[in-house]
């Protein structure tokens, strides 16, 4: 039997040749490659097959920096992990993205897209995506009666959605029947053994109280962006700041993908307020609309003015929910609450804030369910711009462990996440050749909310929960915390596996290229492990 629960093993000592702490995207991923290889695989899930608010409340941390979501609400710890509840949105990173470019310090990658591209491909079926086309031709249909824009400044990006979308349901009976993978559950993983340049593997706790040492071979982190940080910070209880963190690079250069509201779309045409640029339904996505396009700068007006990527879509949505007042500091925190009561999650360290908050605001939170009432009976939709920009490298933008410990004793997380103030221009400039060009062919108006706090953010900004850059990929250990193939610099056989090693981040949703990376650290590991 593959899958076994960590609280009822009777052995103090478990023995592979590969063991992968973690089974989202990229744990699952790797552990399907290898499958029906003569590896012995352990695969360490924190959680078990549903989600339980005890193992989640182990990724409780504080958010320091610019306001997001608590790491609590953005991972999940059960089989599947975060693709139980992502987005679904996919599409593999520009050949921009991978090239280091004047104006972005830290920019760069160890390899191109064409090299990525056929594990690309591979990914792109892992993902339960159709082909491997991310193509206007085939995406977008012609004719004057639909919306097709791609002009010399103006460009137009594809998406694809996964469907379906759970990693933990899609192949969890495939895993069950892989003879060389045993798949532990409520495995918490404390700590990281190691002697020398080497790690000889990890160590478990469980809820009733159970610890197993795991010996392996290699050791893969595949935790996300915040664990996998949180987990090389906190080995050997930190001392001499962990594993792979010499140069003091393991948590910093945090990224995640800024969401805005920019404004909304006046079209011209009716017609045009109905196409593959609109999100009309989240719950259809993946199932009836298989993919959305989205507005960017053509790359040699970013490369001329050396600028960050951004992506702009349309998504129809309720008038009142593009108002002032429902981006107030008041609203933002009743929606916020409405969602956490929704979910039935409990409540956070931040939750405090967000009721005083609240509170406060009451008037701005009155004015907007007057104006959902209203809506009930006369409906009025809008076509919201669904901005999303790439958060350029910033080394002061960290995770880093704090002063309060889990039910483990391990140290929680403190998130301080910041942003270059040079990562608005992208969007600025590319919604002013929107407006331009939109005006230019005649398809409508792009109006744009004013709103803004005194940074010059827009007041609806909203982190993406796409955890990003903390064990960077760089070919100089004083650059980066992994190789180009995924290893610890200092460790001979400690990997990384997801979008922690991202360089940079572009505004694409991460978990197709996570899995791309996966695939492509599976064949390596297939070599020299």
């Amino acid at each position: 039997m593959t899958f076994h629960d960590a609280r009822s093993v009777d052995a103090t000592t478990l023995e592979a040749d590969i063991c992968i702490v973690g089974a989202g995207a990229a744990g699952i991923t790797l552990a399907r490659e290898l499958a029906g290889s003569t590896f012995r695989v352990v695969v360490l899930e924190s959680g078990g097959f549903e989600f339980h608010h005890r193992p989640q409340l182990l990724y409780l941390g504080a958010n320091v920096g610019l306001p997001s979501y608590s790491p609590a609400r953005s991972r999940f710890r059960f089989f599947g992990g975060s693709t139980t509840r992502w987005g679904k949105q996919c599409r593999p990173l520009d050949a921009i993205d991978f090239e280091a470019r004047p104006g972005i310090d830290g920019s760069g990658w160890p390899l191109t897209l064409a090299e990525l591209e056929p594990y690309y491909r591979r990914a792109q079926q892992i993902c339960g995506l159709g082909a491997f086309d991310y193509s206007h031709s085939t995406w977008l249909p012609g004719g004057p009666e639909n919306l097709r824009v791609v002009t010399e400044q103006l460009d137009s990006r594809i998406f694809q959605f996964s469907h379906p979308s759970d990693f933990g349901a899609m192949y969890r009976d495939e895993l069950s029947t892989a003879r060389n993978v045993r798949v532990y559950l409520n495995a918490n993983v404390v700590d990281i053994d190691r002697a020398g340049d080497r790690v000889t593997g990890v160590r478990v706790a469980t809820f009733n109280g159970r610890r197993v040492a795991v010996k392996a071979g290699a050791v893969v982190l595949a935790c996300g962006g915040i664990e996998n940080a949180r987990l090389l910070l906190a080995a050997g209880g930190g001392a001499r700041g962990g594993i792979g963190n010499e140069h003091d690079l393991v948590g910093r250069y945090f990224m995640d993908h800024p969401y805005f509201l920019a404004g909304h779309f006046e079209a011209a045409n009716p017609p045009h307020s109905r196409s593959p640029y609109v999100i009309e339904d989240y719950a259809r996505v993946g199932v009836e609309q298989k993919a959305n396009a989205a507005f960017a700068l053509h790359p040699d007006l970013l490369r001329a003015e050396g600028l960050n990527s951004a992506a702009v879509y349309f998504v129809r949505r309720p008038s009142y929910k593009s108002a002032p007042e429902y981006f107030s500091a008041g609203g933002k925190s009743f929606a916020h609450l409405v969602d956490v009561l929704r979910h039935h999650e409990l409540p956070n360290r931040d939750s405090g804030r967000h009721v005083l908050s609240a509170v406060r605001g009451y008037r701005d939170i009155g004015r907007t369910l007057a104006r959902q009432v209203r809506e009930l009976v006369r409906p009025r939709p809008l076509l919201a711009l669904r901005a999303v920009i790439e958060a350029t490298p910033n080394r002061e933008s960290r995770v880093r462990l704090g002063p309060a410990k889990d039910h483990f004793g391990m140290p929680r997380v403190e998130v301080d996440w910041r942003l270059n103030a040079s990562d608005q221009l992208g969007l600025r400039r590319l919604l002013d050749v929107m407006r331009d060009e939109f005006r230019r062919l005649g398809l409508g108006t792009i109006v744009l909310d004013p709103g803004a706090d005194a940074a010059g953010w827009p007041n609806s900004m909203t982190g993406g929960k796409h955890h990003m850059g903390t064990t960077r990929m760089h070919v100089d250990p004083r650059s980066g915390v992994v190789d180009p193939h995924c290893r610890v610099h200092d460790c001979a056989n400690l990997y990384v596996a997801g979008s922690s090693v991202f360089p940079t981040c572009g505004y694409a949703n991460p978990t197709l290229t996570i899995v791309a990376l996966a695939v492509r650290l599976c064949d390596r590991l297939k070599q020299v492990a």
